[in-house]
């Protein structure tokens, strides 16, 4: 459908499940396909995921993906 589901993979960080969607209810409703509830999910990017893991990636010279 409309609806796109990575798995994103960053360093220093677990990797996390990412739905994008054309709208907030196909996103809702693909989340709930997944079996899981809107409220176990974020809406932040990826410097606010860094952060919730105690990390400024600005302060970060070089991320290195291996």
């Amino acid at each position: 459908g409309t609806v796109a589901i990575e798995i994103d993979s960053w360093p220093r960080i677990p990797p996390y499940v990412e739905v994008e969607g054309q709208s907030v209810l196909d996103v809702e409703a693909t989340i709930k396909k997944l079996g899981f509830e809107v409220s176990q999910t974020t809406s932040i990017n990826t410097t606010d995921v860094y952060k919730k893991y105690g990390i400024d990636i600005a302060s970060i010279k070089e991320l290195k993906f291996e």
